[in-house]
This record gives C-alpha cells, sequence and structure tokens, in this order.
C-alpha cells in the first residue's frame, strides 16, 4: 500500500506495460478495423476528450483542464473503446488480453493525470488504505490533573509535555472527526484532524488551531493522502518538543465536485459553517486554544481563495491566513455566472463577500498572512500577484513566496505549508 505513485519502480513500469497493452488494443488483422473501427475511435476519444477537459471542465471546476489533461482522458478513452471492439470476430482469450490491456492503459494514463496533480501520493492513497496513524475519532477532552498555570509567553519555552501516551517515535495522530452544521445547516462530510505528540501528554495544555481547507473537486480528507501534511507537521512537532498546532480539515464542499464558494448564497450557507459552525464544533471536542489570535486558517486553491474569504469577512475570528494558489475572486466561470447563480443576479451581494472588493474599501491592521503560487503555475501566479498587492495596500501584513519547481499541485501544497510554519508557529504563540 505504501508504493509511491511518484517515485521508483511503479511510475516507470505503468507506461511501459501501458505501450504494450495499447499496442495489442490497436493491432488486428481485420480490414474493417483499420478502415472505420480506428478512425472512428480516434475521432471519437478526441471529442469525448475535449469534451471532458473544455466543456465539462468549465461547467464543473470553473476552468477548463489543462491540454496534458486532455490528451491522457483522450487516451483511456480510446483504450476503453480499442477494447470494446476486440470483443467481435475475436476468440475468448483476445478478449480477455484485451480487457486486461484496457485496464493496463488506463491505470498508466491515469496516472499521468495523477501525477499532474499530484493527488494521490502512493497505492495506498487510491485504494483508500488506512495508517497506523488513525485512531477512532477524537480523544475524549480532557485537562488532565490541577497542574499550575504556564508562565506567560511562547508556549514551547513555558511548557514540558510529559506522559507515556506521547507517541515515543514523534509522530501525531490523525482521526476523523463531526462537524455538524447546526446553525448553517449545511451538510457536510466528516472533517479529519492532525494531533500532535504532545496533545496525548498527561498535562495537557490548549493548542492553537490551524483550519486547513481543501481545493474543488475534493474530499476533506486530501490534505491527509500519503502523510503530506502529517509529514510537515511531525517535522515541526519534533524541533519542538512534540508541540504543534491542531490541524483540522473540514469539508467546505459538501460533495466531491459542488462549488458552493465559500459563502452565504443560493449554493448553501458555507460562511456561516466555516466561520460558526467549525469553531464551535472544534472547541467542544477538543483541548485548543479560544482566543482568534490563536487561530489560523489555510487552503489550497479553492481552498486558498475560502482563506481570504474568511479572512477578510470575519477579519476578528481569522487574524491569521494562508492563500496558496487561491484565485483572484470566488467564482462559477465568469463573475456574471457567479453572481446569477449563486446571488440571484444581485452583484452587490456578490461584492459584498468578495475579498478583493472588501480590501479596496476597508484596512486590515491586525490581519497577517502569505500568499504562495507554483513557479510554473502560470494561470494562478498573476492572480496571486495581484491579490497579494491588494492585501498590502489594505494595511495587511502579508508576504508573497513563489514555490520552486512546481505547478497548480500538491506539490506547492506542501512546500508552503513547510514554508510559513516557522513563522505561524511564532504567529500563533509557540515560539518566540
Amino acid at each position: 500500500m505504501g508504493v509511491s505513485l511518484f517515485t521508483g519502480w511503479l511510475p516507470v513500469a505503468l507506461p511501459v506495460l501501458g505501450v504494450l497493452g495499447a499496442g495489442f488494443l490497436l493491432i488486428r488483422r481485420l480490414r474493417w478495423w483499420w478502415l472505420w473501427y480506428v478512425p472512428a475511435t480516434i475521432a471519437a476519444s478526441a471529442i469525448g476528450a475535449w469534451i471532458l477537459a473544455t466543456v465539462a471542465g468549465e461547467n464543473l471546476f470553473a476552468e477548463a483542464l489543462p491540454f496534458s489533461v486532455g490528451i491522457w482522458i483522450a487516451v483511456i478513452i480510446a483504450a476503453v473503446l480499442l477494447a470494446v471492439g476486440h470483443l467481435f470476430a475475436s476468440p475468448w482469450w483476445d478478449k480477455v488480453v484485451a480487457v486486461a490491456a484496457a485496464i493496463v492503459v488506463v491505470a498508466a494514463a491515469g496516472n499521468q493525470i495523477n501525477n499532474h496533480y499530484q493527488q494521490y501520493p502512493t497505492l495506498g492513497d487510491v485504494l483508500g488504505a488506512g495508517s497506523d496513524r488513525d485512531i477512532n475519532g477524537p480523544p475524549v477532552k480532557t485537562t488532565g490533573p490541577t497542574m499550575p498555570p504556564v508562565p506567560p509567553g511562547p508556549l514551547t519555552q513555558s511548557w514540558t509535555p510529559t506522559g507515556p501516551n506521547i507517541p515515543a517515535d514523534g509522530k501525531g495522530k490523525v482521526s476523523q472527526i463531526d462537524l455538524p452544521g447546526t446553525l448553517s445547516g449545511f451538510a457536510a462530510r466528516p472533517g479529519w484532524v492532525y494531533y500532535p505528540p504532545a496533545y496525548f501528554a498527561d498535562n495537557p495544555e490548549p493548542l492553537p488551531v490551524l483550519m486547513m481547507i481543501v481545493g474543488q473537486p475534493g474530499d476533506p480528507g486530501d490534505w491527509f493522502l500519503g502523510d503530506r501534511l502529517q509529514s510537515v507537521m511531525d517535522q515541526y512537532a519534533q524541533a519542538h518538543n512534540g508541540i504543534a498546532p491542531i490541524v483540522v480539515s473540514p469539508d467546505p464542499l459538501g460533495a466531491l465536485i459542488a462549488n458552493p464558494l465559500c459563502a452565504n448564497s443560493s449554493l448553501g450557507q458555507l460562511d456561516t459553517y466555516l466561520s460558526q459552525d467549525v469553531p464551535n464544533a472544534i472547541k467542544s471536542q477538543l483541548l485548543v486554544e479560544t482566543d482568534p489570535k490563536y487561530w489560523a486558517i489555510g487552503g489550497f486553491s479553492y481552498g486558498g481563495t475560502c482563506s481570504l474569504q474568511m479572512a477578510t469577512n470575519h477579519p476578528d475570528q481569522f487574524p491569521t491566513f494562508i492563500d496558496i494558489s487561491g484565485e483572484l475572486e470566488p467564482t462559477l466561470g465568469s463573475r456574471q455566472k457567479t453572481v446569477d447563480t449563486a446571488f440571484g443576479g444581485d452583484t452587490a451581494a456578490f461584492t459584498a463577500i468578495n475579498p478583493m472588493d472588501i480590501m479596496a474599501a476597508k484596512k486590515f491592521s491586525n490581519t497577517a498572512g502569505w500568499f504562495i503560487v507554483g513557479e510554473t503555475d502560470a494561470d494562478y501566479m498573476p492572480q496571486q500577484q495581484q491579490v497579494y498587492q491588494t492585501a498590502k495596500a489594505a494595511g495587511m501584513d502579508v508576504q508573497y513566496w513563489v514555490s520552486p519547481g512546481t505547478g497548480h499541485d500538491w506539490g506547492t501544497a506542501v512546500a508552503g505549508l513547510a514554508h510559513v510554519l516557522p513563522w505561524l508557529g511564532t504567529r500563533l504563540g509557540l515560539t518566540a
């Protein structure tokens, strides 16, 4: 289950097997096969890939899929159609081999798409395998024995976590957590939590909270695939006696491909959910700091846009944010489509929640954050630069960083989180 889909033998073997499988699917000694079936398959694959990458992409994800992704979609469609063709005028063994060949080609092409986004790091992530980090829900909230209050100042200097329940390997634990939409009515999928080793101390202290929002399409567990978030947080915790922020990834979508814009609109009361329901549920179930100065919100892509929405619409509640590869504004493809679909044509209702409009009219002297983008992300880099300049003009204490060699993918998200974590630890009162 731990076999990497990005490095090692499997991503090398898959293309080789894919080429062999494609060769078998393509080559047949039949006149009708070459005269009309293969040309028809090529045409159908091209048209189908264009529809999925362009039309469906714009409607489901607010933008067309990259050209390279469209090519691999065409390969997948062609493999399936060629395998269907092998079911006619062929012996039984040909049919069996054709199905196997199609599976291999689809797997090889699918992993090329996976590599583009760096979505699933391991085979186990694709198959939904668990890990030894998983625990069954949040631990019972406790404050431990009565202890004298820790001295004021950075928590890593004033508190020494103790007790046999602290993981000996220095790695944190993860679990799902129910974050119900009590006030918003939002039907949320279960969220995920990272607990640093110090959370399991016998002399526990409330810890700061980092809410991390996934992209769209997405699942709340995406931040935790392949231990991507856990590895970053563990490294920080191991350098600070097991102490790190608690990280909570709530559901900002409601379904894999939904796009409710992280706002209160006809698409759902997402602002209320993220700004009230989620914090209330976290505070009731976890031992965390309740003062907003010890809370931060961040996210990748849609999640980055969402984090800035929360920071600008609720600056007293989320004074610290991390916008990784976010967009210029929340969108369903265009401003007009967004206004018409989500706000009933009321442009004023949209501008009232749009960070760019809010920052143009208001100052944020107590807000701090980071804007991060991948070096090869040609589409989102200009947007991030524009939003960064607007935030700086609005009085925010903001910084901008480009992740070397990465694009609009999870490589940027992980590198960005690792880059800002030392700053975030200071901002949230963990380090001097």
